[in-house]
């Protein structure tokens, strides 16, 4: 069960100060800022930056990859600022492994630049906070909330009028269902009542069996007005309750395939707005090429760099061959490697035999033998296909 520590609130004086009551948004337009009771709150939800962290570590881009990752952070800052946000989710794993002390201090100045917004931070399971890590006793600037616990507290933002629960990983993982039973809280630790329209996030880090099992459905029912989740890399936002996965700021590896950004979002009165917003630099990309028995390498090599240049050729790619092709035709991986960022050559291509000539010929033989054996195989026509082409290559290459 869900510990829920209440300890973290803020003092009854908002130690941030008194804020302006509007502020301008990226669209030129006056919103009145959350200090005024049934205003609205304006937020960025983040997760899964892995600063630190060098994609395709052994290719030649991996340097800028790992720079791109840094950058890209640092912009999702100046978007905080210029759109007047009045906080900052940042769900967890900020470093893709424990952050250097300097790295701590960097972002700090940069946090503290912030004139609108409250930061708010949990460690996930790449940052977690071990016995060594600077996360421990680090001195944060004055905008900035940084859960330390291994536990659920919770921290009072006054001038928001806003609770946010979180808690920070200190190992790398954890199996027990932390959120579960977790739900806004009605008192202050004290007996105090909560003032009216009081709004509650909770920030957490987690969804699979080793990392905090998450289930969505006690999440929706238990009344929070928005649930920043992170640790998923691929951006999801719930069609029945105010949770959202932001995913990845930036594809970390291959597999993070498909878009990438953070989650913007409105607290009224009334409701949760939220959008995804596409911020990535790249993107990691599979490219399905089809080959024909008549193509050559040159032709093929010509379709794959149209194709990336119509997908972005900044982006990195994956390149999966499929087709028929010329008996003799012999795949020359270096060639596409060498066109951009390719980080892959899958070649599921098969050669065009023809199987029935083939047997017709060498009926009587261990070729005709073997094509009549797996022809009668009750197995899918796909595998009778790979079997066969990878036969007549070895007998071919016996001869």
């Amino acid at each position: 069960m869900a510990k829920q520590d209440q300890e973290a609130e803020w003092p009854e004086k908002d130690i941030y100060g008194i804020l302006d009551k509007t502020i301008s948004s990226t669209r030129g337009r006056r919103v009145r800022h959350i200090g005024d009771r049934g205003d609205i709150l304006n937020f960025i939800h983040t997760a899964d930056i892995h600063l630190g962290a060098a994609p395709d570590s052994t290719m030649t881009w991996a340097t800028d990859r790992g720079t791109e990752i840094w950058d890209s952070f640092y912009k999702l800052l100046d978007e905080t600022e210029k759109s007047g946000a009045d906080l900052l989710l940042i769900a967890g794993d900020l470093f893709h492994r424990q952050p250097l002390k300097r790295e701590l201090k960097e972002l700090n100045y940069r946090f503290s630049q912030l004139t609108h917004a409250k930061v708010v931070i949990v460690a996930g399971n790449h940052d977690y906070i071990g016995n060594q890590s600077f996360y421990k006793d680090f001195e944060w600037a004055d905008n900035v909330v940084f859960f330390r616990k291994n536990h659920i507290s919770y921290v009072y933002i006054q001038s928001l009028n806003l609770i946010v629960y979180g808690m920070s990983y200190d190992r790398q993982e954890i199996t027990e269902a932390m959120y579960d039973s977790l739900k806004p809280m009605r008192r202050f630790r004290d007996g105090r009542p909560l003032p009216d329209g009081c709004r509650h996030i909770l920030l957490a880090h987690g969804g699979d069996s080793s990392h905090i099992p998450i289930n969505q459905e006690k999440l929706r029912q238990a009344g929070f007005d928005y649930i920043a989740l992170g640790h998923i890399h691929k951006p999801w936002i719930d069609d029945r309750s105010p949770m959202a996965y932001a995913g990845a700021l930036e594809p970390i590896d291959r597999n993070d395939e498909g878009p990438h950004g953070y989650i913007r979002g409105v607290l009224s009165e009334s409701e949760t707005k939220i959008d995804f917003v596409p911020f990535a630099s790249r993107s990691y990309i599979t490219l399905n090429v089809a080959v024909a028995p008549e193509m050559t390498m040159r032709q093929l090599a010509e379709q794959v760099k149209a194709l990336m240049g119509q997908n972005g050729r900044q982006n990195m790619f994956q390149i999966a061959i499929s087709g028929f092709r010329d008996v003799d035709f012999e795949l020359d991986e270096r060639m596409l490697m060498r066109l951009g960022r390719v980080l892959a050559v899958h070649d599921h291509s098969v050669p065009d035999y023809d199987f029935q000539r083939i047997y017709d010929e060498n009926k009587d033989n261990i070729i005709g033998m073997y094509i009549r054996h797996i022809s009668e195989m009750e197995i899918s026509d796909d595998l009778k296909a790979k079997a066969l082409c990878y036969g007549m290559k070895a007998f071919y290459q016996t001869k």
